[in-house]
């Protein structure tokens, strides 16, 4: 039987890991009959008020969390003076570990598949104004039994209205993943998070990546705040529109809009066609996802309305009133035998676009 902790409630088992603060064990909570991993503070820190004062506020704050992709805390307590949190026991290891320590990247849908579950669970502390100010591989766990990523380790996180954790000039967490204003100890948002996200993503995507995959990482990591993502969760929808492939639009540059980060078009800075030729792939898709003979000709008719739309949007849009071939000066011929066909028309632009997507959706049935 091993050591036994919070009353005779929790039976410690192996060491599962350790780092400068604590060591965390596996154990039986007794009381509910389940496995558990208890962070147990170190001895040479209980004595520092201020260390405690951390690792209280970690199980506080973790505490306020309820997300598949954040380690849940159960408990907290004191053991002969060394306090410790009861948290989930995840069996699987770290991302760092993962990578084996080489950055040597993931396939690509794997890789895409764990940023988007890192970007989901941070994405909640971040709507609950919680910067977790310390994202890395070895704080990221994977669990054995379906791959699930949770976050771990809000030690040192805080509120996002906060500025700093301790007095100033010390500065905490692990420099390779931290912000220009973290190491300056400035201001903490959940832009500096999407900073560290955008190193992990570097790691984690193949070094092959494609170029819309290598955008995203570069607007993480700018060193202005408010030219990245403003939060995790906006990050996480610009991998969510990333295939296995890579595919995806260009990002459009961020920018500060008062003092709230957003992107030109919309505050969660949403991957966007930026040409006609992306909106081109896009009439493309929608045909590809057309099923059986009527789903590609419905498919098909969609893909010309969009087209033709494009077209004459781009055309009315362009400012110019007159071309050498102008449909004005040049009479429509009638093919032999066929009926004449009336294009529907009008002098608003935007209206003009609508009816003849209409009108020739109808010709396509």
């Amino acid at each position: 039987m091993g050591r036994a902790i919070g009353h005779g409630r929790y039976e410690l088992g192996r060491r599962l890991g350790y780092g400068g603060m604590a060591t965390v064990y596996s154990a039986r909570d007794l009381k509910l009959d389940r496995q558990v991993a208890i962070k147990l503070l170190a001895d040479n820190y209980a004595g520092d008020e201020e260390i405690r004062e951390r690792f209280m506020r970690e199980a506080r704050l973790a505490a306020k969390l309820d997300h598949p992709n954040v380690v849940k805390v159960f408990d907290v307590g004191e053991d002969d003076d060394r306090p410790y949190i009861v948290m989930e026991q995840v069996d699987g290891g770290t991302l760092g570990e993962r990578l084996g320590g080489g950055r040597r990247g993931l396939p690509r849908e794997d890789a895409l598949r764990l940023l988007c579950q890192m970007c989901d669970g941070l994405g909640h502390a971040h709507s609950r104004r919680l910067v977790h100010r310390d994202i890395k591989p070895g704080n990221l766990l994977l669990r054995k039994s379906d791959d699930c990523l949770k976050i771990a380790d809000f030690g040192i996180a805080r509120a996002a209205e906060d500025t700093r954790l301790t007095r100033p000039g010390k500065v905490i967490g692990t420099e390779r993943y931290m912000a220009p204003e973290q190491l300056r100890d400035g201001k903490i948002t959940p832009a500096t998070d999407v900073y560290a996200c955008g190193v992990v993503a570097d790691e984690v995507l193949p070094a092959d990546r494609p170029p819309a995959m290598q955008e995203i990482v570069e607007c993480c990591v700018r060193k202005d705040p408010a030219e990245r993502f403003p939060d995790a969760r906006a990050l996480g929808e610009a991998f969510a529109v990333v295939d296995g492939n890579g595919t995806a639009f260009p990002l459009r540059r961020i920018r500060t809009h008062g003092r709230t980060t957003i992107p030109l078009e919309a505050a969660t800075a949403r991957l966007e066609t930026s040409d006609t030729s992306t909106r081109k792939l896009e009439a493309t898709r929608a045909l590809r996802r057309g099923g059986g003979r009527r789903g590609a000709r419905l498919g098909a008719g969609l893909a010309i309305a969009v087209l033709a739309v494009v077209g004459i949007v781009a055309a009315l849009g362009s400012g110019e009133s007159e071309t050498p071939t102008d449909a004005k000066s040049t009479p429509q011929r009638e093919q032999p035998g066929a009926a004449a066909v009336s294009v529907p028309r009008s002098d608003d632009p935007a209206e003009q676009a609508r009816r003849l997507s209409e009108f020739l959706r109808a010709q396509s049935r």
